[in-house]
């Protein structure tokens, strides 16, 4: 469920209850069987939006965390029931998996995708196979509801990557000491900052985040709702910080950019401690994105600024007198994974023009199995099943991972997760798969 922290499960957004839907299956020992129920089996299921509290709380059992009712209700408009997976023994949820329906930014366009969600595994009913069954009963689901991709992020990087799931955009951390923050060059004091409440604050930001995304793969469209959720501010998202505040920036065309932060006050021995920690910042204009940064710099009573999650091809370092004094952790994001291969490979654009033929290898989803031609450009793409030799040949993890354009073949080809069959392939995938800006995504679902 979105908070505030870097907790990295969460809930689930509305589809018409006509989509397809998840069947039932029943766990027999450590196989699963359509059929009969016994005392020691357990069942896997969707549940009703009026099971949300129940399914909330099961998922949060898994993480080690009791959630309260005002969680439970924050969560609950976003919660997708036809979309989710309950595994019980007899009537007890021991295991929880969950979709967003979320429209992806990919390369050159937008592709729907299963935002995968709430996934989980009580520790009473760890070590089962109730995790694998969750993921190859979800999958199926996403290939019979036509989600061409799925993508999560990992509370453990090691999980996911044995379900076909590639590690396919970084994120980071940056963190600053205020007197250290000098600017190369002065930023225009005559651009308009205003600070102001949510309410005031809300059209603005959506309309400045509207923009962005849509040239930034990894990034993904926020409904009313979403916002909503990401907005909420009651005291358990804070941490021991301040309410949220908000300040946008304007040209003479409307506002370009945006920031939202938390402050904590802290004083030692009579001097000023502070700590402001950036949520969001985004600008569709390079004066917007280094007079907001500017702001955070000098807001009066703190002596460290955060950021997180920031981009990994982050401008900030160039802004500044001292890029060293940027202290910047990387970190693992957001997780890919191809359901539907020529769906997803004709979805996207390709930075160079060319042609590719791959065999993919994917036991986990068999459907995927095979070799495919892609014709790809700028301009648009082609994927189909073809009986050419092959150029490359991938496994699905590998494919998700460099999907984005922010992981490159030769990369890959290096550790032995890409097999280039004809000569100059990794070269000429690399070029076509390339994309700039790197992929980042900016909120954990």
């Amino acid at each position: 469920m979105v908070l505030d922290g870097r907790r990295e499960h969460a809930a689930h957004s509305i589809r018409p209850a006509t989509e397809p839907t998840i069947g039932t299956v029943i766990m027999t020992g450590r196989g699963f069987v359509t059929g009969g129920v016994s005392p020691l089996d357990i069942s896997i299921r969707p549940v009703s939006k009026d099971d949300f509290g129940a399914f909330f709380n099961a998922a949060e059992r898994s993480f080690s965390h009791q959630g309260t009712e005002e969680e439970v209700e924050l969560e609950r408009p976003l919660f997708e029931p036809e979309r989710s997976l309950v595994a019980f023994d007899g009537d007890e949820m021991v295991g929880t998996a969950g979709i967003f329906s979320l429209d992806l930014t990919v390369p050159g366009g937008s592709l729907p995708m299963a935002g995968v969600t709430a996934v989980g595994v009580n520790p009473t009913h760890r070590r089962r196979g109730i995790l694998t069954e969750l993921m190859r009963r979800q999958l199926e689901h996403c290939r019979d509801h036509g989600d061409p991709l799925a993508g999560l992020w990992a509370s453990e990087s090691s999980i996911y990557g044995r379900f076909g799931y590639g590690l396919a955009a970084f994120t980071t951390e940056v963190e600053i000491e205020r007197t250290r923050a000098a600017f190369r060059e002065p930023v225009d004091a005559s651009r308009r900052l205003r600070m102001l409440d949510k309410e005031r604050a809300l059209d603005m930001v959506t309309s400045v985040y509207d923009r962005v995304r849509l040239t930034r793969p990894g990034m993904f469209a926020r409904s009313a709702a979403r916002w909503a959720n990401l907005l909420a501010d009651p005291e358990v998202r804070r941490r021991g910080m301040s309410p949220l505040f908000f300040v946008v920036s304007e040209s003479s065309e409307g506002p370009d950019g945006y920031v939202i932060y938390r402050t904590k006050q802290s004083w030692d021995e009579g001097f000023p401690n502070g700590t402001l920690s950036v949520r969001e910042l985004q600008a569709d204009a390079p004066e917007a994105y280094a007079a907001l940064w500017r702001y955070c710099f000098d807001v009066d009573l703190m002596t460290k600024i955060e950021a997180w999650p920031r981009p990994v091809d982050e401008p900030l370092h160039h802004l500044l007198a001292e890029p060293r004094r940027l202290v910047t952790r990387l970190w693992d994001s957001l997780w890919i994974r191809i359901v539907d291969v020529p769906m997803a490979l004709a979805g996207r654009r390709y930075q160079t023009k060319g042609r590719l033929v791959v065999d993919v290898r994917d036991a986990f989803c068999p459907w995927n199995e095979g070799r495919y031609a892609l014709d790809g450009g700028p301009d648009g793409a082609t994927c189909a099943r073809s009986d050419d030799e092959a150029d490359l040949s991938v496994a699905a993890d590998a494919l998700g991972a460099v999907y984005l354009g922010g992981v490159r073949f030769g990369t890959l080809r290096q550790v032995g997760r890409v097999e280039e069959r004809s000569e100059g392939a990794v070269r000429r995938a690399d070029a076509m798969f390339g994309w700039d800006p790197q992929p980042w995504c900016p909120e954990i679902f």
